[in-house]
């Protein structure tokens, strides 16, 4: 579900629903200038915040593990001023670890843990673009790694890999907007086992959620108001809460 920084006033926004309503849960964590990401940092099931700070011009991660606020839990320098800070599991072994993207290369650069050091991966996706916004997302139910993903804000297209290596995107898709672009998102918005894309939208003052429920090209499937101008959103697991079992296919007594 969804999430907003609010930059203004340092605050996290969580809902635990998607519903047009007001936070589930909210914490003061970040500072005006920091820009947020998401993850199950240690593994217990929930996601929770991290924010990325340029320190005296060195990028840095700080990561906490809980969604109450207070201190990071994990800090550490990557990357370098300009890069957009991302969060998956990219090696597919249960752990989330961050990465950046670098629109003055096209190029994604990823670490396996969360410490300072060299790029475990590099990944470039052909056809890339200068204006093309990242996203990430495990795209297949078939893999345990998140994938990497580049939306086109000037055509509505998403080109989405599902393996962490450089090459052509395995699927192309458009998604038909209305609004001016924010931001766009990934999650599995339904608990269907893999990630689906949306975007973020400004429609006039209404800051909206348009989801997608399958990575094919389409208008949202799910439209949901969240948040206020200026806000900067994210998405995660804010709850543990986990799919849920399937359905039986004869009613039990």
């Amino acid at each position: 579900t969804m999430a907003m920084f609010r930059p203004s006033n340092g605050y996290m926004y969580l809902k635990n629903r998607l519903i047009s309503d007001f936070a589930d849960q909210d914490f003061f964590y970040g500072l005006a200038g920091d820009t947020p990401l998401a993850g199950d940092w240690n593994g217990d099931g929930v996601d929770t915040p991290g924010i990325y700070r340029n320190v005296n011009g060195a990028m840095t991660f700080f990561l906490i593990n809980n969604n109450t606020g207070g201190f990071a839990d994990v800090s550490f320098a990557f990357g370098q001023p300009g890069d957009v800070p991302l969060a998956g599991d990219w090696d597919g072994n249960g752990t989330v670890t961050c990465g950046v993207y670098r629109p003055s290369a096209q190029t994604f650069f990823l670490r396996n843990t969360n410490t300072a050091g060299n790029p475990d991966l590099t990944v470039v996706i052909t056809g890339g673009q200068a204006n093309d916004l990242p996203v990430a997302g495990r795209w297949t139910s078939s893999s345990n790694a998140t994938g990497l993903g580049l939306y086109r804000p000037s055509t509505g297209q998403f080109l989405l890999k599902n393996a962490n290596v450089s090459g052509a995107p395995d699927v192309t898709l458009t998604m038909t907007t209305s609004g001016a672009v924010v931001a766009p998102v990934a999650g599995d918005w339904t608990r269907q086992g893999f990630a689906t894309v949306g975007v973020v939208v400004n429609l006039g003052g209404t800051i909206q959620f348009q989801l997608r429920s399958t990575n094919t090209s389409g208008g949202p499937d799910i439209r949901v108001n969240y948040g206020v101008p200026g806000d900067v959103p994210l998405v995660g697991n804010w709850d543990g809460q986990s799919k849920p079992p399937p359905v039986p296919s004869t009613p039990v007594a």
